[in-house]
């Protein structure tokens, strides 16, 4: 392998692996918002429970 086929293909790596991180960071970051997201719908399906409606269609892990 050439010398400048290696270096092609080192920089090629470099690239990737930066944008796999990137990706990772946006989907953990996601996945937080995600789970904040949940524990709001259980709070106020829980809310919604113990008031005086009473009735709550469906639930909220469906």
């Amino acid at each position: 392998m050439s010398e400048e086929r290696f270096a092609t293909l080192e920089t090629m790596v470099a690239y990737h692996e930066d944008t796999l991180q990137k990706l990772n960071e946006v989907v953990y970051k996601q996945q937080r918002v995600i789970d904040r997201l949940e524990e709001r719908i259980d709070t106020i399906y829980d809310l919604l429970q113990s008031s005086d409606q009473g009735y709550v269609p469906g639930d909220p892990n469906e």
